[in-house]
């Protein structure tokens, strides 16, 4: 049974390539042993194995590798001996013993007794197998060293177990530092204690994390049906290759081991991962636009900007009328096509939106709506913590654990902070730096260091970060407030440094008094119309998109990645240039933030991607500016486009916005900032629109 077994599988290596990869590498390794004065006692391999390609080739091979990992691992072991051996790879491997052979199980098949439920592990009976399951990393440790390798000798010179090759501990899945390194171990011939040959002892690089089950992260804000759901971290270890690259909060698939761990009366199960593989959602070829999104979508070609406009005086119906808060809802709408984006590698994290208004509540339940619609959202709060916590390890590494604050959690997703106004100032303080950064840093104290030097960490985020703030709440002197000559708007407790790390600031209490009562008079029509309703005719009211219209259209449209043609490129560019210059020139001068650049580029993609585009047009560049401008010009008071903000819109308004009426308002913008671009960017090297 064991040559069987042993002829299948050099079989199956030579059949998938492995061996050809086994011997380049011996021959790498043996130059390399050729130059060095004392001879490695321990040689390890990597073989990479799909299991459901093996179980094809040889179904009692693939049945061992796939429940019986150990024994498995031990006639891989004895293969690549034999095969070193008998090509004479390695000169100086003289034992099987000094043959460590790790197993790669990149996937395994997709069948139910495969996969590891995270909420439910102590009631599972739990094999020593390989699993496959899913978590979100909440927690990790620095790199520290374990021992992967250690040589005994038996002090007796007559003795069999003094020969160099006899006693060597290989770490193997699962298994403590206490079964490699350890001062009782004893000579199977003579009885004496082994000696160990500390100079042949191979360190490698490990990681502890946990991980948590996707599940859990609605269960970290309150979310309907969330009660009664129990969650669980689970501890991972990570050896060699796989502790780089592990990003804090990201979703990942691991293959491993489940073990079980007993330390001082307490029992613990761990995952000895094998494999782990970043969760990338791929787009799904059978999702399709809804009904009613492509029928709204077919209705608005004939104009570049109405579908997207068409969509936001729509969105959110049930939360507040349409047409009222308008301007907010369409940045939402952006934020929410930039989070659901899987290239935020590129450019940092999403859109960040901070809503100033009055009406706090109402500005609190739209953006609680969005959250539903988020792929993924952590709502904070004063009982968690918004960076990152440091705390020791309790695995007995000797070293720190960093456990991942709500910015971190809402990896790919959104982080919801509420009013930004009830922050304490030193907590603002660091959002302001994690913001301009889109990094946390974290302090790793002295104690954790071997070096005794205090070191930090810098952790990337990646989520948008969406805020409200009352301006009504401002606690500034008046004098100080009135030195404040460039804030013609409060921000209520909030800096306005803040306040520029934010991509969109939405100013819901316009400077006119009209528009603000109007959007007054659309909230109380609409909550008397509701109180007028009888409980079952109240549940009949539907909204204009539903959420599950708008969740599939949003599924749609983040797969699109639109490229920026020369002509967007050129408007954006031309479009900073000026302002920085003409703003920091005027009389009427105001900060013009220096991450502009990049704002008015995401925003312009994501209104490309929200119109259903596989290119950012000039028509996306043009919204993105007027968006950018509108939001400067209510901040300060002043636009250098002659910009009137307008946060709301009244129903004659509206017509002419989703209507040919805009088109034409479009183009007079586009004469204007073409003329802006050519009185104070024309000495810029820019590249010209292609003909």
């Amino acid at each position: 049974m064991q040559n069987s077994l042993e002829e299948s599988t050099v079989e199956y290596l030579d059949r998938s390539g492995a061996l050809q990869k086994l011997i380049q590498d011996c021959q790498t390794r043996a130059e390399i042993e050729s130059r060095q004065d004392k001879p490695s006692a321990v040689f390890r391999f990597v073989l990479t194995v799909d299991p459901v390609d093996l179980v094809n080739f040889d179904s009692t091979l693939g049945n061992l590798v796939l429940h019986y990992p150990l024994d498995a691992g031990r006639i891989f072991q004895d293969v690549v001996y034999l095969s070193i051996k008998a090509l004479d790879l390695i000169p100086q491997v003289e034992s099987r013993n000094q043959i460590l052979v790790h197993l790669s199980i990149p996937t395994l098949p997709s069948l139910p007794s495969y996969s590891l439920d995270l909420r439910d592990l102590s009631c599972q009976a739990v094999e020593q197998r390989y699993f496959q399951f899913e978590g979100i990393v909440s927690s990790m440790t620095n790199v520290i060293q374990y021992t992967q390798s250690a040589r005994y000798q038996c002090p007796e010179s007559g003795c069999v177990g003094s020969e160099p090759y006899i006693y060597i501990r290989l770490h193997t899945a699962g298994a403590s530092e206490s079964r490699t390194i350890r001062p009782d171990f004893e000579c199977h011939y003579c009885g004496n204690i082994l000696e160990e040959d500390v100079s042949c002892r191979v360190l490698a690089d490990k990681r502890v994390v946990k991980m948590m089950d996707p599940a859990a992260i609605p269960g970290l804000s309150w979310s309907p049906g969330a009660e009664g759901k129990r969650h669980q971290a689970v501890t991972v270890f990570l050896r060699e290759e796989l502790v780089q690259g592990i990003e804090m909060g990201a979703h990942y698939t691991v293959v491993g081991i489940p073990t079980i761990d007993r330390c001082r009366g307490d029992i613990t199960m761990s995952i000895e991962a094998n494999s782990i593989v970043k969760h990338v959602v791929q787009p799904s070829p059978s999702v399709a636009l809804p009904d009613s999104v492509a029928r709204l979508h077919q209705d608005r070609l004939g104009s570049p900007y109405s579908f997207a406009a068409s969509l936001a005086f729509a969105f959110a119906s049930s939360v507040s009328p349409p047409g009222a808060y308008h301007k907010l809802k369409l940045s939402m709408l952006l934020s929410l096509v930039s989070t659901h984006s899987n290239d935020k590698s590129k450019d940092g994290g999403g859109l960040h939106v901070m809503a100033v208004g009055s009406d706090t509540l109402l500005l609190s339940r739209l953006l609680t709506y969005c959250t539903a619609i988020s792929s993924r959202c952590v709502h904070h709060t004063v009982d968690k913590h918004l960076f990152a916590k440091v705390t020791k390890d309790t695995h007995g590494t000797g070293t720190c654990s960093i456990d991942a604050g709500s910015l971190l959690l809402s990896h790919g997703g959104c982080c919801f902070l509420g009013d930004l106004g009830q922050m304490k100032k030193d907590v603002q303080s660091s959002l302001q730096g994690v913001m301009e950064k889109d990094a946390v840093t974290v302090q790793i104290p002295k104690k954790y260091e071997d070096s005794g030097v205090l070191q930090s960490l810098e952790l990337p985020i990646r989520c948008s970060i969406w805020a409200y703030t009352d301006p009504n709440t401002c606690k500034k002197p008046a004098s100080i407030a009135a030195a404040d000559l460039y804030l013609q708007q409060e921000l209520g407790n909030v800096s306005k440094t803040l306040a520029d790390c934010f991509s969109l600031v939405c100013y819901m209490d316009g400077t006119s008094e009209t528009g603000d009562m109007y959007a007054e008079s659309l909230l109380v029509e609409d909550i008397l119309n509701c109180a007028m309703l009888e409980e079952e005719d109240l549940e009949n009211v539907s909204e204009l998109l539903s959420t599950e219209d708008i969740k599939q259209f949003l599924q749609v449209a983040c797969c699109l990645q639109p490229q920026l043609t020369p002509t967007a490129e050129y408007l954006i560019q031309g479009y900073f240039v000026s302002s920085r210059r003409l703003r920091s020139n005027n009389i009427q001068s105001c900060p013009f933030p220096p991450t502009a650049l990049r704002t008015l580029t995401a925003v312009a993609c994501a209104h490309a991607k929200l119109s259903l585009r596989t290119y950012v047009a000039e028509e996306d560049a043009l919204m993105s500016i007027y968006l950018f401008e509108e939001s400067v010009t209510s901040r300060y008071g002043y636009s250098i486009l002659g910009i009137q903000p307008t946060p709301h819109f009244r129903h004659g308004n509206i017509v002419q916005y989703l209507g040919k009426e805009n088109d034409t308002q479009m183009e007079h913008f586009h004469l204007q900032l073409l003329r802006l671009i050519s009185s104070h960017a024309q000495d810029l090297t820019l590249r010209q629109p292609e003909e």
